[in-house]
């Protein structure tokens, strides 16, 4: 698959810019993170300024089960374009119910992988168990995998390798 290759690709290169770890999981990244989560019940105002101040989407969960999500395209199409009441209108009622959730384990370079299959802008993280752990978006998974800086340093020193060819 296409992860596998990137991994393989850029394993060695991001091994040495890790330290020998070769792509960070989401629970590292995640690891004393605050997650936007909100219930079914919470307003639509209420869940976009705590989005706004956090600059993430919202879970919605519900007795500790992810039952949606809500992301910041969701609240210009669903709720600002319909004039919805947002001091009334609970998320539940546009959220997109049901995301797909991947595992805290899933690698940095996974995770963008599964977002860039499914365009996706957000992926919940969840535990086997169902326990949220929280939401990566594609800029965090970006900037832990070195970041712009990180990237560029990554390259350069590729572009520096020798290509030596075993010429036996």
């Amino acid at each position: 698959n296409q992860a596998a290759a990137l991994q393989a690709l850029l394993g060695p290169l991001l091994s040495q810019a890790f330290s020998g770890q070769s792509s960070p999981t989401l629970r590292t990244i995640l690891a004393g993170k605050p997650s936007t989560i909100v219930s079914p019940r919470t307003t639509l105002q209420e869940t976009g300024t705590m989005m706004a101040e956090a600059r993430k989407a919202a879970l919605v969960v519900e007795n500790g089960a992810l039952v949606g999500i809500f992301g910041f395209k969701d609240m210009m199409s669903r709720a600002i374009a319909k004039e919805l009441p947002l001091d009334f209108t609970p998320v539940s009622t546009v959220m997109t119910p049901n995301p797909e959730a991947v595992s805290p384990d899933t690698t940095v370079i996974e995770a963008l992988q599964i977002m860039h299959d499914n365009k996706f802008l957000t992926l919940p993280v969840c535990e086997s168990n169902g326990n949220v752990i929280g939401i990566v978006d594609v800029m965090d998974c970006v900037y832990a995998s070195g970041g712009a800086e990180g990237w560029r340093s990554i390259f350069s020193s590729a572009m520096e390798c020798d290509d030596v060819t075993d010429a036996a």
